[in-house]
């Protein structure tokens, strides 16, 4: 029986049971429907706290640090976007398409364009950065290049405000109180800061260079995150292998940071360069110099790259372009003091007053970089030995300075195939000389990026030098010969480094006299050959072709005699 009614019970206490259960979850519900109300009631202060802590942040940010961690925020996210960009179209192009060269060479416009804002957007070192990648004509595409060296002159000027924010804080007075006269429109605009002009109260005209108020700020962060960027690319392309010289390089752009430094370092190129009476370096004035203002004394001139106004003064390119090789190979192989930056708009040509012939004025001396003794001297015998072809001759010279590729090493420094031909090197190259070093670049990418790892650190400056004065050459139309005017000078400062005994004086001589017979010998045989191919034309026995062959042997020729 007692069985029975239990069993009679079962469906009452299911039936409570399910009702609880109901209950439970109707209650649960409500609780839900209830917090999820109060949620949406709160959320817009939630909103609201988030937004006023941002705000409080930014606030603080341009009061107490000029915005310097909120731009540095932008331009992190600003690059970011454009090396994204610039990784998805590389990515999706497919090698195997037909028109891919075609293909290719817009992409190369397109993101040279996209690289191009984005310096000129952020300003300061993304500037430097670009500046030296379209140095790299050797390896990047012409596209890069091309559009990269408009950052020589397109830097963005900054506003009065932010001129007179240096001068209070570096001297406590306006421009206006520390000179006779200012003129707030900048003369120029570079990567690191502007440049003004001025006269003192004693009534010398100068020019005032002004530093970005808010460059020392950025600059550890636009560091890194230039580093970052470059690591990402790296990762994406296999091929890319630049970041370890931004590595080595970063102590060596603080230097351009200290304008009492440049002021320094302008003070000892002068002195370096005295014996050279056809350069000039302006005078520093210390009393109106601090780390982010440089005045230094006013000098007109015409910059290197414009030709036309070179030519309208009546000045031959010929003169400026073998003094300017003479002034970095006195910098290179003798004093060992580097212009670490000398590109076209840090070189001026004037008319000398006196004697009508061209002088080169060097501005911007904040970057430089010590060549070593032992650096120095191998350097001018590989420099000496590949003009002559002596490849026994490069080797020991290179295993000196212990660069164990040394015919990679010399291409990277004379920036032509060294094995092309059997001929003399040259300082004008075809476009199918061009677009072969572009190749072998390209496929010996690793070989020419070890080449440059095993070389001593201080000679990453030197090539940028040495590229940079290339391509001024090249503006001018390559009227000189630059690998052999340098050589000769490689030579003086080979007898110059050793005691000059008589005997010591002997054995150079000679070796000057068989490298200068080398030299004829080679432009006599090719004078030859031009001769030959313009009897065979003349006499029908070779094609039109001869012709122009024998104008351009002719050409290289009056290269050589200069």
């Amino acid at each position: 029986m007692q069985r029975t009614s239990q069993l009679w019970q079962l469906p009452g206490i299911a039936y409570r049971s399910t009702f609880r259960i109901r209950q439970f979850h109707s209650r649960r519900a409500t609780a839900h429907q209830s917090n999820q109300s109060r949620s949406w009631k709160t959320l817009p202060f939630v909103r609201l706290g988030f937004a006023l802590v941002g705000a409080g942040a930014l606030g603080y940010d341009g009061y107490v640090n000029d915005f310097t961690y909120s731009g540095s925020s932008v331009r992190f996210v600003r690059s970011v976007k454009t090396a994204v960009l610039i990784a998805i179209d590389y990515l999706g192009l497919d090698e195997n398409d037909a028109e891919y060269k075609t293909k290719i060479k817009v992409l190369h416009q397109k993101s040279a364009d996209r690289l191009l804002e984005t310096c000129l957007l952020n300003g300061g070192l993304y500037i430097k950065v670009g500046q030296g990648f379209a140095a790299i004509n050797h390896i990047l595409p012409i596209e890069y290049t091309s559009t990269l060296a408009k950052l020589q002159d397109q830097c963005l000027p900054t506003s009065k405000e932010d001129i007179q924010k240096v001068f209070r804080t570096d001297f406590g007075q306006l421009p206006e109180e520390l000179y006779e006269e200012f003129d707030y429109k900048p003369i120029a605009a570079a990567s690191l800061a502007q440049v003004f002009k001025a006269r003192l109260h004693s009534g010398e005209q100068v020019a005032v260079k002004v530093q970005y108020s808010d460059l020392q700020k950025r600059f550890i962060s636009d560091v890194a995150t230039i580093i970052f960027l470059q690591d990402i690319i790296e990762l994406v392309f296999k091929n890319y292998n630049f970041g370890w010289i931004m590595n080595d390089l970063r102590k060596n752009l603080v230097q351009e940071l200290n304008f009492v430094q440049e002021g320094h370092n302008a003070e000892r190129c002068a002195n370096d360069l005295k014996k050279l009476s056809y350069v000039a370096v302006p005078k520093i004035y210390w009393p109106q110099t601090k780390t982010r203002v440089l005045t230094m004394e006013w000098m007109d001139g015409y910059k290197i790259g414009d030709v036309d106004a070179i030519k309208q003064q009546n000045l031959s390119l010929i003169d400026v372009d073998s003094k300017l090789y003479n002034v970095f190979a006195e910098q290179i192989f003798h004093t060992g003091f580097v212009h670490a930056d000398p590109h076209p708009g840090n070189i001026f040509v004037r008319k000398n007053a006196h004697n009508g012939h061209a002088e080169i004025v060097l501005l911007d001396h904040g970057l430089y970089e010590e060549l070593p003794e032992n650096v120095r001297g191998p350097l001018c015998e590989f420099w000496e030995a590949t003009v002559l072809r002596d490849e026994a001759k490069m080797k020991v010279a290179a295993n000196k300075i212990d660069v164990v590729e040394y015919i990679k090493f010399a291409e990277v420094l004379f920036q032509q195939p060294i094995r092309m031909r059997s001929g003399p090197i040259r300082s004008k190259l075809s476009q199918e000389e061009l677009d072969h070093i572009r190749k072998v670049a390209r496929e010996n990418f690793d070989v020419i990026m070890s080449t440059l790892k095993e070389m001593p650190r201080s000679m990453l400056f030197v090539i940028r030098n040495l590229n940079t004065v290339r391509s001024i050459g090249d503006k001018h139309g390559n009227v000189v010969n630059r690998p052999q005017v340098m050589a000769r000078y490689a030579q003086r400062c080979l007898y110059q480094r050793n005691q000059r005994s008589p005997v010591q004086y002997m054995r150079w001589m000679c070796r000057r006299i068989y490298f200068e017979y080398c030299l004829w010998s080679a432009s006599m045989r090719l004078r030859v050959m031009n001769y030959y191919f313009n009897f065979l034309y003349l006499v029908g026995r070779a094609p039109e072709s001869a012709k122009t062959l024998m104008h351009d042997l002719m050409e290289q020729d009056k290269q050589q005699l200069h």
